[in-house]
């Protein structure tokens, strides 16, 4: 070859992409290598030879001896070896496998391997069609041999099978390659070759909750590794977990390095040095030793770096080519091996021009009948790597890890591997429903896998169809080395489309449900299974091993097992479970229940949280009962995992806590709600059934009856809400820690409603007509109202609720006025009623309540409305409190002056919570309220003048009256209160004709009424509005504005007699006392004794009284402009 052709192929070589990762290991160092003399013998074994002390000599003897007795499910055991790259790389497979597929178009030797595929990887194992189809004696593979001669020998030309070459020659060969290995083991230290590390672990990993472990029936199920070394290794954009035994040296000189052993007689072909090229390359080796020989004896060494094999002389090939080789053959295996569970064979046959791929699964699988070897392993597998994808990744790849538990559960049957069966349709459940539920509010608004998926190939696709004539496809293998050959094209309508998880919480509850009921259903059925193999069988003996002792069972002669009969219904758990768990195949049985019915109760609690969000209160009860009864089943089985979950079962009991409160606020009927209470599906029902087996007594089923009246239900929801805070403690999670801060102010609230529901009992006692005095119906009601609203403030001072705290003692504060009440009621009835000992008590204990509250809130800014409430109620207590001890004064026990000074001073309290800057909704009530408390006050001191004798004291007290009843008179112009208005002013006239009756002198007298007729003339306004808003006025009002009219009435006459007197007594001139004796015989005249027919034909006396008094104050306010205001008195 040319030199600059032999260049080219150089920086071909150098141009592949390749690097391997040593990911699982038995060899963690590599042992010196010793450069044998010129005339070494090979054909006499050195002695070590075969020995296999140490790690080193043991790789070496499997390398050379065992190489073509690997198991047929070597990918397999590999594979559950790397769980972390099933489903990720392209191929799982052993190293000679690999180099067997790249060398097809290279050679002409038969190809006979297994197929299946898990997510994105094909696993690919060497299938012995002489060894496993030829042998008469073996039975396992018959539906496989009867294939085999229906459908692929009758093609062959030649009848004739391949088998592994065991002739002399290559027996010799094989030992000489292996004397040599051990020769060139260098003896140095003898403890480096003793084991360093201990071999990677046989035991299956624990399920992620750690108790649940995968004990299998049969030991042959979960195969050891077969190689020790594993390699990740990426070939261009392949990447490949392959395994292998190839021994790597190490030297002074010769960091790492291969060994080869060649015959000088032989030539080096394609085919010598592909396999060179590529165990270097697998296993990142630079430089291969390859050692020449004849007849034995040792002539020289050759070392050749690896990018340098392609270009040797007689084994000269292309290594772009090899890499087209391998992408067209993983290309023709993607786009045929589609389906995950199905068993594919690659046959080609010698001299065959294609490679056939027959999918098994669809082509015999109604012979298969359970007898496919790969099943059980495969079967095994997908759920291993789906346990590890939900343990690593959570819910990012859980749509793959549901793809592959259902295939899993597709070729495990549940009778014979009901262990994992119940782990994978628990691990099923936890898709739908993971742990996080109750807490992860994210949970119930997303959908999970909906784009970023990495384990299938993301084609399109659809729905799988099993044609048995559209099974085997081939490839030509002379397009092999072509860049776009026709078996790099997909068949798109057979690959495997991961589906996302989407859907409500509801839709996804449901679906957790089925698969909980199916993994109840297959446990309840082993276990029952196992329970009459216990009462029947005295001892059976499944299999022995060899390195543990046979147990020897002894039993009394006595005793006999019934037989077994199929109509018995399933054993009751408890009874026998201890005895069960005895057994190794049955001690996983309450493990996996216990997290079963866990799982349900979360997805009974998260269907419950979904009914109470859409108001359906049946539904929310029935589903939240069940999660209890579910979780109920946990605490009987494993009480270690109900304390460990005390955070479920508190939430539980706080949502029937809301739904019970809901179902009291809804106003419903129990009527209108049962039919949803039991309207079960059928997994509830199985599920149920399952718990049931379980339970003798459900200790909470006082919390799921929605019978009775509003005082038990609410009783029983503060009982829920407690129940539920008992189980808190403070090792929670923060998330649970939040969720107790609002439990306790659920149960606050539910306190606070409780105390409400009392009181309002109690305020019906006092609207009784018969009622006399509190009896102890009474008192009692009072008494719960009282402890309810102390236990509700104690809830709250747990979280330093301070607004609800100053809620609840403003409750109390009505609480204690009502009772105030119920006493006043009972002083009223007394022919002289004074102010009790009783009423001073409750409104003492009502203000204490209000203060107590107000310093909760510390000022108005932190909760403006609650401090506004709080202030208009302690407002109105000073207010009921100061009417009622001047109204029914206590003389008999205090002294009057003592009396008046403590409702002056309740007044005065009264009036500083009115906020009159308020610009709330409130605003009219506090004037009205400042108004009605002015003209209390003036009354007061009115009242205090008549039995003063101190002049001095008089004249103050009279000034505080007449401010007092200004003011209140502004307050009342304002609200347009007419009625109030109309009293305040006719009281101030009164005022000034108490102090009349002590004038004697004319012209004082004459001063004071002019003073006192302003006050008089001032209603004119008021009359003229009264009249304008009759038709709004009540009965009530109309009579009391009657009252007054006539006192307005009165006054006038009285007034301008007196003011008649005056000035015929001072002589003024008698035009003037003629016009007042004139306005004093019109007011004298009762003309409005005619009656006025109203609209109706009714008498309306108010408009006439009202009508007549205006003219008479029109006049009467003309005669005082004009003369009255100009006498000079």
């Amino acid at each position: 070859m040319p030199h600059t052709a032999v260049q080219k192929e150089k920086d071909s070589n150098k141009e592949v992409k390749s690097m391997a990762i040593l990911k699982n290991a038995t060899v963690h160092f590599s042992p010196n290598f010793s450069l044998l003399q010129r005339n070494t013998n090979l054909n006499v074994p050195p002695s070590n030879w075969l020995r296999q002390t140490s790690v080193v000599e043991q790789n070496i003897h499997d390398f050379t001896q065992h190489q073509s007795s690997k198991s047929y499910l070597s990918s397999i055991e590999m594979a559950g070896n790397s769980l972390d790259l099933t489903g990720e790389v392209d191929v799982i497979t052993n190293a000679q496998n690999i180099k067997k597929l790249l060398k097809i178009p290279f050679s002409r030797s038969h190809i006979s391997m297994m197929v299946h595929r898990i997510g994105k990887s094909l696993l690919l194992d060497e299938f012995d069609i002489h060894k496993h189809l030829l042998r008469q004696q073996q039975d396992d593979w018959k539906w496989l041999r009867e294939f085999y001669y229906d459908c692929v020998a009758r093609d062959m030309q030649m009848k004739c099978v391949p088998r592994k070459d065991k002739s002399r020659h290559k027996q010799q060969t094989r030992n000489m390659y292996s004397k040599f290995l051990y020769h060139s083991i260098a003896d140095t230290n003898p403890e480096e070759n003793i084991e360093r590390e201990i071999p990677v672990s046989q035991v299956l990993e624990k399920l992620e909750e750690k108790e649940l472990k995968l004990l299998n029936e049969n030991p042959s199920e979960t195969p050891n590794g077969d190689f020790h070394k594993e390699i990740l290794w990426m070939f261009e954009d392949i990447r490949m977990l392959i395994g292998t035994d190839l021994p790597i040296f190490c030297g002074n000189n010769y960091p790492c390095i291969s060994l080869k052993l060649r015959d000088m007689r032989t030539p080096i072909n394609v085919l010598t040095g592909l396999d060179y090229w590529l165990d270097n390359l697998m296993c990142n080796v630079p430089e291969v030793a390859m050692c020449f020989h004849l007849n034995g004896i040792v002539q020289r060494y050759e070392l050749i770096k690896t990018e340098d094999i392609p270009n040797m002389e007689d084994s000269r090939f292309n290594p772009k080519e090899v890499t087209e080789i391998a992408r067209n053959i993983l290309s023709f295996l993607k786009a045929n091996a589609t389906k995950e569970g199905h068993t594919y064979w690659l046959y080609k046959g010698i001299d065959d021009d294609v490679v056939k791929l027959y999918d098994l699964t669809a082509l015999c699988g109604d012979n298969m009948e359970g007898s496919n070897p790969f099943t059980v392993p495969l079967g095994m597998l997908l759920y291993r790597v789906a346990r590890n994808l939900r343990q690593q990744h959570q819910r990012k790849k859980a749509p793959t890890v549901r793809t592959l538990l259902e295939n899993c559960l597709l070729l495990l049957t549940e009778d014979k591997h009901s262990q994992v069966c119940t782990s994978a349709y628990y691990l099923l459940s936890d898709l739908y429903v993971p742990d996080s539920t109750a807490k992860d509010s994210e949970w119930e608004n997303s959908d999970v896998g909906e784009s970023d998926e990495e384990m299938y190939d993301n084609d399109t696709c659809q729905e799988e169809k099993e044609d048995p004539g559209d099974s085997t496809r081939s490839l030509d293998v002379k397009n092999l080395s072509n860049k776009n050959p026709e078996g790099r094209k997909r068949n798109t309508q057979d690959i495997t489309q991961v589906r996302p998880i989407v859907g409500s919480v509801t839709e996804k509850c449901i679906e957790a449900l089925h698969n909980i009921h199916k993994g109840l259903q297959c446990l309840d059925r082993d276990f029952t299974e196992q329970i009459r193999k216990s009462k029947n069988i005295v001892e059976e003996q499944v299999w022995c091993d060899s390195n543990q002792a046979i147990p020897l069972h002894y039993v009394p002669l006595q005793k006999s097992a019934p037989p077994a009969n199929e109509s018995e219904s399933p054993l009751h758990d408890l009874d026998h479970l201890q005895l069960a768990e005895t057994e190794s195949s049955c001690s996983w049985h309450r493990l996996s229940k216990v997290l079963l019915l866990r799982k349900a109760a979360m997805a009974f609690y998260s269907l419950a949280r979904c009914s109470v969000s859409s108001q359906k209160t049946g539904c929310a009860m029935r589903y939240i009962k069940s999660a209890m009864r579910c979780f109920a089943g946990v605490r009987v089985l494993l009480p270690q995992k109900f304390e460990e979950n005390k955070e479920l079962m508190m939430k539980m009991l706080g949502l029937a806590g809301d739904i019970i409160l809901m179902f009291i606020h809804g106003g419903q009927v129990y009527e209108d709600i049962s039919v949803n209470l039991i309207d079960y599906t059928e997994e509830e029902m199985g599920i149920l059934d399952s718990v049931e087996r379980e339970l003798d007594t459900f200790e909470h089923s006082w919390a799921c009856d929605l019978r009775g009246e509003k005082e038990k239900l609410l009783q029983q929801c503060s009982a829920c809400y407690k129940n539920a805070l008992d189980l808190a403690t403070g090792q929670m999670s923060p998330d649970s820690q939040v969720f107790v801060v609002t439990l306790r102010k659920r149960y606050g609230n539910v306190k606070n409603e409780t105390g409400v529901f009392f009181m309002g009992q109690a305020q019906v006692f006092l609207q009784k007509s018969d009622f006399s005095s509190p009896d102890d119906d009474m008192n009692q009601l009072c008494e719960k109202s009282e402890e309810s609203l102390n236990e509700g403030i104690s809830s709250f001072e747990c979280v330093s609720d301070a607004a609800n705290q100053a809620l609840l003692h403003s409750n109390k504060g009505r609480l204690m006025r009502l009772r105030a009440q119920a006493y006043t009621q009972v002083t009223l009835l007394r022919a002289s009623p004074e102010f009790s000992q009783h009423e001073r008590t409750f409104y003492c204990k009502a203000i204490d309540c209000y203060r107590v509250a107000l310093t909760l809130l510390k000022s108005p800014t932190r909760y403006p409305d609650i401090w506004e409430s709080v202030c208009w109620e302690l407002s109105t207590t000073y207010y009921n409190m100061a009417v009622l001890l001047q109204d029914c004064t206590p003389l008999s026990t205090e002294p009057r002056v003592k009396i008046e000074k403590e409702v002056a001073d309740l007044m005065s309290k009264s009036l500083k919570y009115c906020d009159m800057a308020s610009t709330s909704a409130r605003q009219p009530m506090y004037q009205y309220r400042t108004g009605s408390v002015n003209h209390r006050l003036a009354s007061l001191y009115h009242k205090s003048i008549r039995s003063e004798v101190s002049e001095q004291k008089k004249k103050y007290l009279r000034h505080l009256a007449e401010t007092h009843y200004s003011k209140a008179a502004h307050f009342f112009s304002a609200m347009e209160c007419h009625v109030e208005l109309l009293r305040t002013r006719l009281e101030h006239f009164a005022l000034l004709e108490f102090i009349l009756s002590g004038l004697t002198n004319m012209k004082m007298r004459l001063r004071t009424l002019t003073s006192g007729v302003s006050y008089l003339l001032e209603c004119e306004s008021v009359l003229t509005a009264l009249l304008a808003t009759e038709g709004e006025t009540d009965d009530k009002q109309k009579q009391e504005a009657l009252s007054l009219l006539g006192i307005l009435d009165s006054r006038l006459q009285f007034s301008l007699l007196q003011l008649v007197k005056c000035y015929t007594s001072l002589k003024r001139r008698k035009s003037d006392q003629e016009q007042l004796k004139s306005l004093y015989a019109k007011s004298l005249k009762k003309d409005y004794n005619s009656k006025s027919v109203g609209d109706k034909g009714e008498c309306n006396e108010l408009t006439v009284i009202t009508t007549h008094l205006v003219h008479l104050l029109t006049e009467f306010r003309k005669l005082y402009k004009d003369t009255l205001l100009h006498d000079p008195g």
